[in-house]
């Protein structure tokens, strides 16, 4: 009876601890899976659109842009729980194809990042995906364009921005917003600015005559978060150097999930033990 009860919590003990030492891994690796979901629905529901819809979001998103000549950072984006309700309003009308608030998804190959984009920067939006910091122009492109994203680094339930601190000038970015994929080639970084400090924050964010920028927003450093990292893209052609093969995608799924099947696999293989256990002791008492 005690070899079985030791035997009992020993296995417990080990379980919680596995657990408590995966959770990082599988946390993550299901909100990787989740936002691999929310785009795949993104990405159905734009191929069900037609010419004249893109031509219609299209128009809507520059004109909103045009709305406005210098972008605005009055406040931490970071430092709020709910910068307001967006619903409603203009700003959310445009690129909200599917009503959900994401308005196209970001990919960063070198530190293997996919992220939703959605309105605004509430904690709700910056703890599973990318924010579109309202207030700077819509992701879109175009000459005179400078667009601000940002997303948590550190959080215990998902990488988001974690490595970008891994990001060096010459390494590429991407976002794919309707039907149309925009590269962008960073060329600057902005390691430490001070969270308050708006006038060097605006200066770094500014929009420039004859340019088409787009700022990756985190915070640093790693656990402490009093500064806020830039790593800044210029627009560069897209050669469609994304595309991937079966086999690619596959080995990439592995990569991104193999905690998950770890898990699946463990489970299906306790499950199988108990059952032989009940058949054997069904044997046994015949």
């Amino acid at each position: 009876m005690l070899r079985k009860l030791s035997s009992f919590f020993f296995g417990l003990l080990f379980l919680v601890g596995f657990g408590i030492l995966a959770y990082p891994t599988i946390s993550d690796q299901w909100n990787t899976y989740r936002q691999s979901k929310l785009i795949s629905q993104y990405d159905s529901a734009v191929s069900q659109m037609k010419e004249e819809d893109f031509e219609e979001a299209w128009a809507a998103a520059r004109a909103y842009n045009q709305t406005f000549s210098q972008n605005s950072i009055l406040t931490d984006i970071f430092g709020i729980e709910d910068s307001g309700d967006i619903r409603g309003t203009e700003y959310f009308k445009v690129l909200n194809v599917m009503g959900d608030g994401i308005m196209g998804y970001l990919t960063i190959p070198k530190i293997n990042v996919r992220l939703s984009v959605y309105h605004g920067t509430d904690e709700e939006v910056l703890n599973t995906g990318a924010g579109h910091l309202n207030g700077t122009k819509l992701p879109i492109g175009g000459e005179g364009n400078h667009s601000v994203l940002s997303a948590h680094r550190g959080l215990p339930s998902a990488k988001l921005f974690t490595d970008i601190d891994q990001l060096g000038k010459g390494d590429r970015f991407y976002l794919h917003i309707l039907n149309e994929d925009l590269a962008y080639e960073v060329d600057r970084i902005l390691p430490m600015i001070e969270k308050d400090d708006f006038d060097a924050l605006g200066e770094a964010l500014k929009i420039e005559e004859g340019e088409d920028y787009v700022t990756l927003f985190t915070c640093t450093p790693y656990g402490v978060n009093s500064h806020r990292l830039l790593v800044r893209g210029h627009r560069v052609p897209y050669d469609g150097e994304l595309e991937s093969t079966p086999v690619e995608s596959m080995v990439q799924a592995i990569q991104n999930y193999y905690m998950l099947y770890l898990l699946f696999g463990l489970g299906v293989t306790l499950l199988l033990i108990l059952w032989m256990r009940q058949v054997m002791k069904r044997k046994n008492r015949q």
